[in-house]
C-alpha cells in the first residue's frame, strides 16, 4: 500500500474512533443524566448502541481498506533535481 493510500487509512481510523468516542460520551451522558440513573446502569443501558456503533465503525474501516485496496497506485513523481541542485537525467 502506497504511503498516500496508509495516510487515508490512519485519518479514516482516527475519524472512526472519534466517532465512537463521541457516541459512546453522548450515549452515556444522555442515560445517567436524563434518566437519573447510576453509571454501572448507564453503562449496561449503552451497551447494546455501542456494539452496533463499534461494529459498524470496524465494518466502516474494513470497507474503506478494501476500496483503498483496488484503486491503483500513483506513479512516484520522478525527482528532476540532483542534491546538488543539478538538473538530473530522465532515463
Amino acid at each position: 500500500m502506497s504511503e498516500k493510500k496508509q495516510k487515508l487509512l490512519n485519518l479514516m481510523r482516527f475519524w472512526l474512533f472519534g466517532t465512537f468516542v463521541i457516541v459512546w460520551a453522548a450515549i452515556t451522558a444522555y442515560i445517567g443524566l436524563f434518566t437519573n440513573k447510576n453509571a454501572w446502569t448507564a453503562i449496561m443501558a449503552g451497551l447494546p448502541i455501542w456494539g452496533i456503533t463499534a461494529v459498524l465503525c470496524v465494518v466502516w474501516y474494513f470497507i474503506y481498506r478494501w476500496w483503498l485496496g483496488r484503486q491503483p497506485d500513483e506513479p512516484m513523481a520522478m525527482d528532476l533535481h540532483t542534491e546538488g541542485g543539478e538538473t538530473g537525467s530522465m532515463e
